[in-house]
C-alpha cells in the first residue's frame, strides 16, 4: 500500500466509527493524515501532492501493521489523536501534551499570530497573564509573538503546569515565561506581578447543557478544563463570573481582557447584559472571542467600588479565623463595622454577634470566619452563618477598612466564602441587604447573585433577599489557609 492509501483507508474507519474531530482536525482525511504521517516518522506538513509528493510512497507491511494498530487505538479509546501523538500543533508550532491537560485548540492563538489584538495594545504592553495557561501554548505564542513582553501563565491544575513546563522549556522560553499555581486571579503571587496590560483567558466556559452533549473524545480530557458549572449554575459561566469582577484590579489602565467562549455567547450575554464586548474575527466566526477594556469591565459589570486606586497595588490573603487571636481581630472588626456602616445599627444582630463570638460563626454551628490581609495589613473581614432553611447558609459582615476599599477585596471574599460554603456542604448561599445598598448589591448581581425569597423574619424593615445554588460536593476544597 502507498501512504495515500492507508490515509485513505483510515479515513474511511474513522468515518464509520464515528469518531468526533475538533482537537486538531476538523475531518477524516485529515486526522488520517495525521496518524499515518507520524506514525511513518514522516513530517506531519509533508505534501501529498505535487512533485515531493509523498503520497505514492510504498509502505512496508510491517509499518502497515503499525499504522493499522494506531487507528485502532483511536477508535476504542476515543482518545483524541495527540494523546496518543503526544504532540498537538498550534499556529504552526509544536506542543508536548498528554492526558494531564486539554489539547491546544485556541482561538486566541490567531489573534495573536495574526495581529488581531495589535490595534488594543501600546508600546507600554510588557506583562502578559495566560490565565488558564493549561499546556502553555498561549503562552509560548505570546512570548514568540511579542518579544520584548514579560509572560506570566497561571492554571489551578498542578497536572497542566507540568506539561506547561515541558512546553516551555522546549520553545527555549523559561527565561521570559513564568508558571504559577492560582485558582483564578485568587493567588497573593500571582497579584504581586501585575498589573498586567493584557490578559488572554481560554477558561473552563461549557454550559450544562453542552457538557451533556460532548463526545468522548471532549470526557477524554481534564473536565476541570471545561466544565463552566463548578459552582452549580447550568450556564457555564461561573468562572467567568469571578473573572470578570476580579479582573480590573489586576489591569493597568490601557489593559485588555481576551476572552474565549467558544459556542458560549447566548449564555454569555445572558450572564452580563450590560457589557458591551468587542467581539474578534477568528477562522470559526465571529462570536467566540471577545475583547473587553478595563474601562468596559468597571461600566459593564457595575462596580461602584470603582478600583480607582492603583491595580495590583498588593497581595490579598484570606485567613480563616480559628485561634482566640483571630476572633478578637475579628470581634475588633465587627466594632468597627458596627461603628461606622450600619444604616440601623439599633435593629442590628451584629450586637449580639459582638457579645456572643464565635457563636454561630464557629465550625461547630456550621458558620465560617474570615480576615482579609491586604500587603500584609489587616484589611477587612466576611463570615457564613447557618439559618434555618436546611442547606442555606448565610454570608455575613462582609466589612472592608475604608483605607483598602475600591481594590476588590469585597469580591474577593464573597467568592472565597462561596468556595467555603460549597466545601462545607451546602446547597445553596444567601445574602440579605438594605434596598438602599447600592454599593453591595450590584456587586452581588454580577456575581451570579439572583432574587430569592426570604429565608429568615426581620421585623424591621424591608430587606432584600439574594441567593446562590452550590453543586456539591466540591470538587476543589476552599483555598482559605487555615
Amino acid at each position: 500500500m502507498t501512504v495515500l492509501e492507508l490515509i485513505e483507508t483510515g479515513a474511511k474507519q474513522l468515518t464509520e466509527a464515528k469518531v468526533a474531530f475538533g482537537h486538531g482536525t476538523l475531518n477524516a482525511f485529515d486526522e488520517a493524515a495525521w496518524l499515518v504521517l507520524w506514525r511513518l516518522g514522516l513530517p506531519i506538513d509533508s505534501p501529498l501532492d505535487g512533485h515531493d509528493s509523498v503520497a505514492n510512497m510504498a509502505v512496508t507491511i510491517r509499518d502497515q501493521a503499525l499504522v493499522a494498530t494506531l487507528f485502532n487505538e483511536r477508535i476504542q479509546t476515543r482518545k483524541p489523536a495527540a494523546y496518543l501523538t503526544r504532540e498537538a500543533w498550534l499556529q504552526g508550532v509544536a506542543f508536548y501534551v498528554d492526558e494531564r491537560a486539554i489539547v491546544p485548540r485556541s482561538l486566541i492563538a490567531e489573534l495573536l499570530a495574526d495581529g488581531g489584538i495589535d490595534p488594543w495594545l501600546t508600546e507600554s504592553t510588557r506583562h502578559v497573564l495566560d490565565l488558564c495557561t493549561g499546556n502553555g501554548s498561549l503562552a509560548v505564542i505570546a512570548a514568540m509573538v511579542f518579544p520584548d513582553i514579560e509572560v506570566t501563565g497561571s492554571d489551578l491544575s498542578t497536572d497542566a503546569l507540568a506539561v506547561a513546563h515541558i512546553n516551555v522549556a522546549k520553545h527555549g522560553l523559561t527565561p521570559r515565561i513564568t508558571l504559577l499555581q492560582a485558582d483564578g486571579l485568587n493567588s497573593p503571587e500571582l497579584q504581586a506581578r501585575g498589573p498586567f496590560d493584557l490578559i488572554v483567558c481560554n477558561p473552563p466556559y461549557v454550559s450544562a447543557k453542552s457538557m451533556a452533549a460532548l463526545p468522548q473524545e471532549y470526557l477524554a480530557e481534564p473536565q476541570i478544563a471545561l466544565d463552566g458549572n463548578t459552582l452549580g449554575s447550568q450556564d457555564g459561566m461561573d468562572f467567568i463570573r469571578a473573572l470578570l469582577v476580579a479582573a480590573p484590579a489586576h489591569m493597568s489602565d490601557p489593559a485588555v481582557l481576551v476572552l474565549e467562549i467558544g459556542n458560549e455567547r447566548e449564555f454569555f450575554e445572558a450572564a452580563f447584559p450590560n457589557l458591551d464586548p468587542i467581539w474578534l474575527t477568528t477562522s470559526a466566526g465571529q462570536d467566540q472571542v471577545l475583547l473587553l477594556t478595563r474601562d468596559t469591565l468597571l461600566d459593564g459589570m457595575g462596580l461602584p467600588m470603582g478600583y480607582e486606586t492603583t491595580p495590583g497595588a498588593g497581595a490579598t490573603e484570606l485567613r480563616q479565623v480559628n485561634s482566640p487571636e483571630d476572633w478578637d481581630t475579628f470581634n475588633t472588626l465587627l466594632q468597627e463595622y458596627a461603628d461606622k456602616d450600619l444604616a440601623n445599627p439599633c435593629h442590628s444582630s451584629i450586637w449580639q454577634d459582638i457579645e456572643h463570638l464565635p457563636s454561630r460563626y464557629h465550625a461547630n454551628q456550621g458558620g465560617v470566619a474570615v480576615l482579609i490581609y491586604h500587603s500584609g495589613q489587616l484589611a477587612g473581614c466576611g463570615a457564613l452563618a447557618a439559618t434555618a432553611r436546611a442547606g442555606l447558609v448565610e454570608i455575613k459582615r462582609i466589612y472592608v477598612r475604608e483605607s483598602f476599599r475600591r481594590q476588590g477585596l469585597a469580591s474577593a471574599v464573597t467568592l472565597d466564602l462561596l468556595q467555603a460554603a460549597q466545601q462545607l456542604g451546602y446547597t445553596h448561599v444567601g445574602i440579605s441587604t438594605w434596598p438602599h445598598n447600592t454599593q453591595a448589591l450590584p456587586l452581588y448581581r454580577s456575581l451570579g447573585f439572583t432574587p430569592i425569597e426570604p429565608f429568615k423574619d426581620y421585623p424591621h424593615g424591608t430587606l432584600i433577599y439574594l441567593g446562590f445554588p452550590l453543586s456539591t460536593p466540591a470538587t476543589s476544597g476552599s483555598h482559605l489557609p487555615s
